[in-house]
């Protein structure tokens, strides 16, 4: 198998995005337009929020 053929499918956020985007979601409550900014799941956003 041939590593560069392959893409990866998780993409670690950095932690300032995990940050912002639970600051935006505590301020605004507004679960999709913070997952749609921030291009991460409703599950994700959820365990940051935890």
């Amino acid at each position: 198998m041939n590593n560069v053929t392959h893409s990866k499918r998780y993409l670690p956020h950095a932690l300032s995005t995990k940050y912002y985007a639970v600051k935006l979601y505590r301020s605004s409550h507004d679960i999709r337009f913070v997952c749609r900014r921030y291009k991460i799941s409703k599950a994700s956003l959820m365990r940051w929020n935890r």
